[in-house]
């Protein structure tokens, strides 16, 4: 896909494939950046490590995908919307549409969340990735760029015709969970199955 400059599974990735195929397959969210949740692990682990030795590292769950429209309007927005949640602040989203329209579930447009980030003796804490509005506001407007950059590589008319449909009735979505404690490091992704309708068996 367009969106990623890597056709293979990174070893992080790896670990959470079966929620994303679950979001891929069975929402027909297709997902295009993730991370799982690090809770404390030594900076030297072998798939979550960085920075200087005896340290250790932690991370955010958080997720990005394209997801319908309507499945934004009438599933995935009312649950984030509607949930204790996100006022409690265990979740926090951003969406942009095809057509600039933009959404946050901060009302703070300079809102910075860390997602990544060690402690290592005898330094300050290292923040390694943020996401925030404008950053996230940037790649919107790039990502669906790509949307044309793929149909004008197709040479069938029909194919053009599709993908710039397909571009004009999704939303870039991106989740982040502040929930990344060890017990509770699926919550996310069960908070987006739970918001997809899967268990109230509403899908099949």
């Amino acid at each position: 896909l367009p969106w990623s400059d890597d056709p293979n599974l990174s070893p992080e990735t790896a670990l959470i494939r079966f929620h994303l195929l679950f979001l891929t397959t069975a929402c027909n969210w297709w997902t295009i950046a993730s991370q799982p949740a690090v809770d404390g692990l030594p900076s030297t682990h072998p798939v979550h490590g960085w920075g200087p030795a005896r340290g250790f590292v932690f991370q955010k769950p958080f997720v990005e995908f394209f997801l319908p429209l309507s499945d934004w309007n009438h599933r995935l927005r009312p649950h984030l919307q509607s949930s204790s949640s996100s006022g409690a602040g265990r979740i926090s989203y951003y969406a942009g549409h095809p057509d600039g329209a933009f959404e946050s579930s901060s009302e703070n447009a300079e809102a910075v969340h860390v997602v990544t980030w060690g402690s290592f003796l005898g330094k300050e804490i290292a923040t390694a990735t943020m996401v925030e509005e404008v950053s996230f506001r940037a790649w919107c407007e790039e990502a669906f760029g790509r949307w044309e950059e793929w149909a004008r590589c197709c040479r069938s008319a029909e194919a053009r015709a599709f993908l710039r449909k397909c571009k004009s009735e999704v939303v870039l979505v991106n989740i982040i969970g502040h929930v990344y404690r060890e017990r509770e490091r699926d919550w996310m992704w069960e908070f987006l199955k739970d918001a997809a309708g899967e268990q109230n068996g509403e899908r099949t």
